[in-house]
């Protein structure tokens, strides 16, 4: 990066002081900001371990831009941070980017107790699963459990791939039946908790194929009391500060 001294504040674009003023708020330490060229502002944040950059270049508008960003660990280049809050957590605590879990988006469920008290249409759907499984061979490495939640109820299973979770809330007709939710109906995690959810389109098909080798998925029962292929529209949360990611 070109040694030029750092420029005066009231020259600094109100986006790239915005970041520098929530980074130092956040983290405890003050970015430092370069005008490296007349089209380009990098800030730069450091601690013992870890550095981070942004990039901005002025649009032709006249605007500011944001044009890259990178992340060093220990030396090391890594996979740029998913979201604000991820990057303030690999920052106070770099080794979480080595953790198993460390960073996992998974939501916490308890496992049902009692599988019999479940509802009778969650329990089929949960063995439907589990016998899928076996037929492959699989459950040795895969494992299926259900799990109640505010809404719902929710079915996990879990594989060296990763986790699939199944969303499933009432129905107000026929009553006493459930159907997968009409927002984030299933996500889907990798072996280290990220959300990959977008990847499959709203496809449960291609998740379970994806990720277990299953050429399968849950049945939900449609209006006509006959199953359907369970396929849901998967809007994906939008991160607040996905300016993490390139």
């Amino acid at each position: 990066m070109p040694q030029n001294p750092p420029v005066d504040d009231t020259f600094v674009p109100s986006v790239v002081a915005q970041m520098q003023d929530k980074l130092q708020h956040a983290t405890g330490h003050t970015p430092s900001i370069r005008r490296t060229d007349p089209l380009h502002y990098v800030l730069r944040l450091t601690n013992e371990r870890v550095e981070l950059t942004f990039t901005w270049r002025r649009h032709h508008s006249g605007r500011w831009k944001r044009n890259s960003s990178t992340l060093t660990v220990d030396g090391t280049p890594r996979e740029v941070a998913r979201d604000f809050d991820d990057f303030v957590g690999i920052f106070k605590d770099p080794d979480v980017l080595s953790r198993t879990g460390g960073r996992s988006e998974i939501p916490d469920l308890t496992p049902a107790e009692d599988e019999a008290q479940l509802p009778g249409q969650i329990r089929q759907i949960l063995d439907n699963v589990r016998r899928g499984i076996k037929r492959k061979g699989l459950d040795a490495t895969i494992h299926a459990l259900a799990a109640a939640t505010d809404t719902g109820y929710t079915l996990q299973i879990t594989g060296p791939k990763g986790t699939l979770q199944l969303n499933y809330v009432p129905t107000p007709r026929p009553a006493g039946t459930w159907t997968l939710a009409p927002r984030h109906g299933f996500r889907v995690y990798d072996a280290n908790g990220l959300d990959l959810s977008a990847q499959f389109a709203g496809d449960l098909k291609a998740a379970m194929a994806g990720l277990f080798g299953l050429d399968s998925a849950p049945a939900v029962p449609g209006q006509t009391g006959r199953p359907r292929q369970a396929s849901v529209s998967n809007s994906v949360q939008v991160r607040r500060y996905s300016v993490y990611r390139n």
